[in-house]
């Protein structure tokens, strides 16, 4: 007992990583209450329990509508600042020195704002973060399948002047199954051309052949979730023989069902295989975990070592749109903080 211990709190302590996590599913709760009630709060929500237990889901649909819910509550360019500000600041604390973070301001037109001003207040509130704490962080815009692929050039255009200026790749999110990569071809190879790195969700709400139209038609670098790929064989040995970033969120899949038990997800034969996964948190607050926490999660109930988990970190690391000399740098610091364990 007393050596888990010791372990969780080198866990605590040791810089992390972490390469997909939603801007907007990243909030603490104080300042979502807050904003709640800055707008003229909800009758629903009359305390921060309240709102905990909104998120609270049945299955992937209930998540959607609970993340269409509170988006409802960012309506100036100020929250977002300050929600990106407190989201990275809060990395920081946990000691994550690196983060790949994804936004998707056209989430937000309805509330009347403009693409620029929620780019730009993002944008900000990172580096803000960044100044005052030890950490570095990309921004990954989502064009939002849901949005339609006839308009996604036009919101690739819409980002493109902050490529290397805060953004550094885009990623597609949203209705995996009603919106299947294909559709999206155009806009990602448009996407590769100017510079942008890319990230797909696949096999995540939708099985092996949207992860397997993620690379083939969209040549995605990286993939999110893609948990689904193990129904089959031969993608599993596809992603194995290429090295594949595939971005694993634990927590996040057995939350929104896509696994009904951590027995039945395959991370755990994921990594053994020996594919190229990293474990990150998708939307902290809303699935009640956190970075530390899906490492703390992988040494409790799969056994896994200290030198498993600081692996696992650099894989991380080592799938990050940056500079070879920034990651060697990065898990450089990692190294060091094992040997010295």
């Amino acid at each position: 007992m007393q050596k888990d211990k010791k372990i969780i709190d080198a866990i605590i302590k040791m810089p992390k990583a972490e390469i997909h996590l939603h801007l907007e599913g990243a909030f603490t709760f104080d300042f979502l209450f807050n904003l709640i009630r800055k707008y003229g709060g909800d009758p629903e929500i009359e305390s921060i329990e309240d709102l905990k237990k909104k998120f609270i889901f049945k299955d992937f649909s209930h998540f959607i509508r609970a993340w269409l819910w509170k988006n409802k509550f960012f309506r100036e360019p100020e929250d977002f600042e300050e929600s990106a500000y407190q989201t990275i600041k809060n990395l920081s604390v946990q000691n994550v020195i690196y983060a790949e973070v994804f936004f998707s301001p056209w989430d937000f037109i309805s509330n009347g704002l403009k693409i620029e001003e929620i780019t730009e207040a993002t944008i900000s509130g990172i580096r803000r973060a960044e100044k005052e704490y030890s950490i570095k962080c990309g921004l990954i815009a989502d064009i939002v399948r849901n949005y339609g692929a006839e308009s996604s050039v036009n919101r690739l255009n819409e980002i493109t002047p902050y490529l290397n200026e805060g953004i550094i790749g885009i990623g597609l999110g949203g209705s995996e199954k009603e919106f299947p990569p294909l559709r999206f071809k155009e806009v990602f190879l448009k996407a590769k051309r100017r510079g942008f790195r890319t990230t797909v969700h696949a096999g995540e709400a939708a099985g092996s052949d949207s992860v397997w139209s993620a690379i083939l038609d969209l040549q995605a670098e990286r993939i999110g979730h893609g948990v689904r790929a193990i129904e089959d064989p031969k993608l599993i040995d596809y992603l194995l023989e290429k090295q594949i970033p595939v971005e694993v969120c634990i927590t996040s899949n057995l939350k929104t069902k896509v696994f009904k038990t951590l027995e039945e997800h395959p991370f755990d034969y994921m990594y053994k295989r020996g594919l190229n996964v990293s474990v990150n948190s998708d939307d902290p607050p809303m699935f009640g975990s956190n970075i530390t926490g899906e490492l703390i999660l992988l040494l409790e109930k799969l056994n896994y070592s200290l030198k498993d988990l600081g692996t696992l970190t650099k894989r991380a690391i080592g799938s990050g749109f940056i500079y070879n000399s920034e990651k060697e740098k990065y898990i450089t610091t990692i190294d060091n903080y094992l040997k010295n364990i």
